[in-house]
Protein backbone atom coordinates (compact mmCIF):
# COMPACT_ATOMS: atom_id res chain seq x y z
CA UNK A 1 0.00 0.00 0.00
CA UNK A 2 1.28 3.40 -0.90
CA UNK A 3 2.77 5.45 1.92
CA UNK A 4 2.44 9.26 2.43
CA UNK A 5 4.38 9.71 5.58
CA UNK A 6 7.26 10.19 3.75
CA UNK A 7 8.10 13.22 1.33
CA UNK A 8 9.79 10.97 -1.20
CA UNK A 9 7.28 9.99 -3.42
CA UNK A 10 6.42 13.47 -3.77
CA UNK A 11 10.13 14.49 -4.76
CA UNK A 12 10.68 12.26 -6.70
CA UNK A 13 7.63 13.06 -8.80
CA UNK A 14 9.19 16.20 -9.79
CA UNK A 15 11.81 14.11 -12.09
CA UNK A 16 10.19 14.25 -15.02
CA UNK A 17 8.84 17.98 -14.91
CA UNK A 18 12.30 18.99 -14.18
CA UNK A 19 14.08 16.74 -16.72
CA UNK A 20 11.70 18.34 -19.41
CA UNK A 21 13.08 21.85 -18.28
CA UNK A 22 16.88 20.35 -19.46
CA UNK A 23 16.41 18.75 -22.70
CA UNK A 24 19.63 20.24 -24.03
CA UNK A 25 22.10 18.87 -21.79
CA UNK A 26 24.06 16.55 -23.56
CA UNK A 27 26.07 15.21 -20.56
CA UNK A 28 23.27 13.69 -19.21
CA UNK A 29 21.63 12.30 -22.08
CA UNK A 30 24.45 10.55 -23.15
CA UNK A 31 25.20 9.38 -19.17
CA UNK A 32 28.42 10.87 -18.78
CA UNK A 33 29.29 10.29 -15.18
CA UNK A 34 31.30 13.55 -15.00
CA UNK A 35 29.31 15.50 -12.38
CA UNK A 36 31.22 18.99 -14.02
CA UNK A 37 28.92 18.23 -17.02
CA UNK A 38 25.96 17.95 -15.47
CA UNK A 39 23.14 20.33 -14.62
CA UNK A 40 21.75 21.00 -11.57
CA UNK A 41 18.73 19.08 -12.37
CA UNK A 42 20.78 15.97 -13.41
CA UNK A 43 22.28 16.07 -9.97
CA UNK A 44 19.28 16.03 -7.96
CA UNK A 45 17.99 13.11 -10.04
CA UNK A 46 20.98 11.40 -9.63
CA UNK A 47 20.65 11.92 -5.49
CA UNK A 48 23.38 14.33 -5.62
CA UNK A 49 22.14 16.79 -3.65
CA UNK A 50 24.78 18.64 -2.02
CA UNK A 51 25.93 19.08 -5.49
CA UNK A 52 22.68 19.61 -6.85
CA UNK A 53 22.34 22.68 -4.25
CA UNK A 54 25.85 24.24 -4.87
CA UNK A 55 24.74 24.14 -8.45
CA UNK A 56 20.94 25.42 -8.48
CA UNK A 57 22.09 28.00 -6.42
CA UNK A 58 24.86 29.20 -9.24
CA UNK A 59 22.76 29.08 -11.95
CA UNK A 60 20.23 31.04 -10.04
CA UNK A 61 22.33 34.12 -9.64
CA UNK A 62 22.22 34.39 -13.57
CA UNK A 63 19.57 32.99 -14.67
CA UNK A 64 16.23 34.58 -15.77
CA UNK A 65 12.46 33.82 -15.71
CA UNK A 66 11.67 30.52 -15.60
CA UNK A 67 14.86 28.88 -15.55
CA UNK A 68 15.77 31.14 -12.59
CA UNK A 69 12.79 29.90 -10.89
CA UNK A 70 14.05 26.28 -11.87
CA UNK A 71 17.21 26.59 -10.45
CA UNK A 72 15.24 27.98 -7.44
CA UNK A 73 13.05 25.20 -7.35
CA UNK A 74 16.02 22.50 -7.37
CA UNK A 75 17.69 23.96 -4.98
CA UNK A 76 14.53 24.41 -2.23
CA UNK A 77 14.17 20.59 -2.97
CA UNK A 78 18.41 19.57 -2.14
CA UNK A 79 17.79 22.01 0.54
CA UNK A 80 14.84 20.19 2.06
CA UNK A 81 16.74 16.54 1.10
CA UNK A 82 20.03 17.54 3.49
CA UNK A 83 17.44 18.30 6.08
CA UNK A 84 17.89 22.14 5.73
CA UNK A 85 14.69 23.60 5.46
CA UNK A 86 15.25 27.13 6.38
CA UNK A 87 17.60 27.51 3.56
CA UNK A 88 14.45 25.29 1.69
CA UNK A 89 11.87 27.65 2.73
CA UNK A 90 14.17 30.89 1.52
CA UNK A 91 13.98 29.43 -1.81
CA UNK A 92 10.46 28.17 -2.14
CA UNK A 93 8.47 31.40 -0.68
CA UNK A 94 9.21 33.13 -3.45
CA UNK A 95 7.85 30.67 -5.76
CA UNK A 96 4.36 30.26 -4.12
CA UNK A 97 3.53 33.23 -6.27
CA UNK A 98 4.86 31.82 -9.94
CA UNK A 99 3.27 32.27 -13.13
CA UNK A 100 3.81 28.47 -13.96
CA UNK A 101 1.34 26.86 -11.57
CA UNK A 102 3.11 23.59 -11.95
CA UNK A 103 5.97 25.19 -10.27
CA UNK A 104 4.32 27.29 -7.88
CA UNK A 105 1.95 23.81 -6.78
CA UNK A 106 5.14 21.60 -6.05
CA UNK A 107 7.04 24.43 -4.12
CA UNK A 108 3.60 24.69 -1.56
CA UNK A 109 3.45 21.01 -1.44
CA UNK A 110 7.16 20.96 0.02
CA UNK A 111 6.72 24.36 2.03
CA UNK A 112 3.88 22.08 3.73
CA UNK A 113 5.69 19.40 5.01
CA UNK A 114 8.16 21.97 6.72
CA UNK A 115 4.70 23.60 8.33
CA UNK A 116 4.02 19.66 9.37
CA UNK A 117 7.08 18.82 10.71
CA UNK A 118 7.15 22.40 13.15
CA UNK A 119 3.74 21.47 14.30
CA UNK A 120 2.04 23.72 12.11
CA UNK A 121 -1.01 21.55 10.93
CA UNK A 122 -3.15 24.05 9.53
CA UNK A 123 -0.90 26.41 7.99
CA UNK A 124 1.02 22.81 6.14
CA UNK A 125 -2.87 22.01 5.40
CA UNK A 126 -3.43 25.45 3.62
CA UNK A 127 -0.66 24.88 1.56
CA UNK A 128 -1.65 20.99 0.40
CA UNK A 129 -4.88 21.96 -0.62
CA UNK A 130 -3.21 25.34 -2.41
CA UNK A 131 -0.99 22.48 -4.30
CA UNK A 132 -3.33 20.21 -4.97
CA UNK A 133 -5.25 22.79 -7.40
CA UNK A 134 -2.10 23.81 -9.48
CA UNK A 135 -0.57 20.11 -9.59
CA UNK A 136 -2.00 17.28 -11.76
CA UNK A 137 -3.33 13.51 -11.24
CA UNK A 138 -1.07 11.56 -9.02
CA UNK A 139 0.75 14.89 -7.63
CA UNK A 140 -2.72 16.47 -6.72
CA UNK A 141 -3.70 13.54 -5.45
CA UNK A 142 -0.68 13.06 -2.89
CA UNK A 143 -0.69 17.08 -1.66
CA UNK A 144 -4.63 16.34 -0.88
CA UNK A 145 -4.09 13.28 0.93
CA UNK A 146 -1.27 15.11 2.65
CA UNK A 147 -3.91 17.86 3.17
CA UNK A 148 -6.47 15.31 5.19
CA UNK A 149 -3.68 13.96 7.55
CA UNK A 150 -2.66 17.11 8.88
CA UNK A 151 -6.50 17.88 9.81
CA UNK A 152 -6.93 14.28 10.74
CA UNK A 153 -4.15 15.35 13.31
CA UNK A 154 -5.81 18.66 14.06
CA UNK A 155 -9.25 16.40 15.03
CA UNK A 156 -11.00 17.85 11.89
CA UNK A 157 -12.44 14.53 10.18
CA UNK A 158 -14.88 15.67 8.03
CA UNK A 159 -12.71 18.37 6.30
CA UNK A 160 -10.01 15.40 5.99
CA UNK A 161 -12.62 13.30 4.19
CA UNK A 162 -13.37 15.81 2.13
CA UNK A 163 -9.75 15.70 1.40
CA UNK A 164 -9.31 12.00 1.04
CA UNK A 165 -12.42 12.40 -1.48
CA UNK A 166 -10.83 15.02 -3.99
CA UNK A 167 -7.75 12.46 -3.76
CA UNK A 168 -9.53 9.64 -5.07
CA UNK A 169 -11.36 11.27 -8.15
CA UNK A 170 -7.75 13.26 -8.66
CA UNK A 171 -5.39 10.56 -8.60
CA UNK A 172 -4.37 8.61 -12.38
CA UNK A 173 -2.95 5.29 -10.36
CA UNK A 174 -5.32 2.56 -8.75
CA UNK A 175 -3.20 2.57 -5.94
CA UNK A 176 -3.54 5.94 -5.33
CA UNK A 177 -7.12 5.60 -5.84
CA UNK A 178 -7.84 2.82 -3.23
CA UNK A 179 -5.62 4.28 -0.17
CA UNK A 180 -7.53 7.83 -0.82
CA UNK A 181 -10.54 6.17 -0.96
CA UNK A 182 -10.08 4.10 2.32
CA UNK A 183 -8.29 7.15 4.49
CA UNK A 184 -11.81 8.81 3.32
CA UNK A 185 -14.26 6.08 4.04
CA UNK A 186 -16.21 6.44 7.63
CA UNK A 187 -14.64 4.18 10.87
CA UNK A 188 -14.43 1.77 12.10
CA UNK A 189 -10.72 2.31 11.42
CA UNK A 190 -7.42 0.21 12.32
CA UNK A 191 -3.66 1.13 12.33
CA UNK A 192 -1.91 -0.78 9.39
CA UNK A 193 1.52 -0.88 9.75
CA UNK A 194 3.19 -2.47 6.74
CA UNK A 195 1.95 -4.02 3.25
CA UNK A 196 4.17 -6.98 1.78
CA UNK A 197 3.41 -9.05 -1.48
CA UNK A 198 3.47 -12.58 0.06
CA UNK A 199 1.89 -13.71 3.43
CA UNK A 200 5.38 -15.04 4.62
CA UNK A 201 6.67 -11.67 4.81
CA UNK A 202 3.24 -10.56 6.47
CA UNK A 203 3.19 -13.32 8.98
CA UNK A 204 7.15 -12.16 9.84
CA UNK A 205 6.31 -8.66 10.74
CA UNK A 206 3.28 -10.04 12.79
CA UNK A 207 6.08 -11.66 14.90
CA UNK A 208 8.09 -8.72 15.01
CA UNK A 209 5.35 -6.39 15.95
CA UNK A 210 3.23 -8.77 18.35
CA UNK A 211 5.26 -7.81 21.85
CA UNK A 212 4.42 -4.27 21.19
CA UNK A 213 1.10 -4.30 20.10
CA UNK A 214 0.10 -6.58 22.91
CA UNK A 215 1.87 -4.26 25.63
CA UNK A 216 -0.16 -0.83 24.01
CA UNK A 217 -3.08 -2.76 25.29
CA UNK A 218 -4.00 -4.14 21.08
CA UNK A 219 -4.09 -7.15 20.99
CA UNK A 220 -2.55 -9.09 17.93
CA UNK A 221 -1.53 -7.86 14.75
CA UNK A 222 -3.78 -9.38 11.99
CA UNK A 223 -3.25 -10.57 8.36
CA UNK A 224 -5.93 -9.22 5.76
CA UNK A 225 -6.10 -9.07 1.79
CA UNK A 226 -4.54 -5.93 0.60
CA UNK A 227 -3.58 -4.78 -2.96
CA UNK A 228 -0.54 -3.62 -4.11
CA UNK A 229 0.17 -1.75 -7.02
CA UNK A 230 -2.65 -3.34 -8.64
CA UNK A 231 -1.52 -6.73 -7.24
CA UNK A 232 -2.74 -9.31 -4.51
CA UNK A 233 -0.63 -8.38 -1.65
CA UNK A 234 -1.04 -9.01 2.08
CA UNK A 235 -1.55 -6.27 5.13
CA UNK A 236 -0.70 -6.48 8.77
CA UNK A 237 -3.23 -4.38 10.99
CA UNK A 238 -4.00 -4.16 14.61
CA UNK A 239 -6.72 -2.66 16.59
CA UNK A 240 -9.78 -1.35 15.75
CA UNK A 241 -11.26 2.31 16.40
CA UNK A 242 -14.65 3.93 16.26
CA UNK A 243 -12.92 7.35 14.92
CA UNK A 244 -9.67 8.14 13.15
CA UNK A 245 -8.75 10.76 15.62
CA UNK A 246 -8.24 7.80 18.64
CA UNK A 247 -6.83 5.94 15.96
CA UNK A 248 -4.30 8.38 14.83
CA UNK A 249 -3.32 9.22 18.71
CA UNK A 250 -2.88 5.19 19.24
CA UNK A 251 -0.22 5.33 16.79
CA UNK A 252 3.08 6.72 18.53
CA UNK A 253 2.43 3.78 21.55
CA UNK A 254 3.66 1.19 18.62
CA UNK A 255 6.91 3.36 18.27
CA UNK A 256 8.80 4.49 15.79
CA UNK A 257 7.43 3.23 12.64
CA UNK A 258 5.22 4.54 9.00
CA UNK A 259 1.56 3.44 10.39
CA UNK A 260 -1.64 4.37 8.65
CA UNK A 261 -4.59 4.57 9.89
CA UNK A 262 -7.28 3.07 7.50
CA UNK A 263 -10.50 2.40 7.42
CA UNK A 264 -10.71 -1.42 8.92
CA UNK A 265 -11.48 -3.92 6.34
Amino acid sequence: MLRFASLVALILALAMFLTGCNKGNKAAQSGAPETANLSAVDLYNAKNYPDALARAEQDALSAKGRDKEVAQLTAGLSAYALNRPALAQTYLEPLTGSNDIQIAGRAEAVLGQIADKRGNRQYAADLYKRASTKLEGDDSARASVRAGQSLTAMNKPAEAASQYRAAATQADSLSIKRTATKLGQPGPFTIQVAAFSTRASAEKKVLQMRPATIKAGMGSPRIVADTINGKPGFAVQVGMFADRATAESAKPKLGMGQYMVVSAN
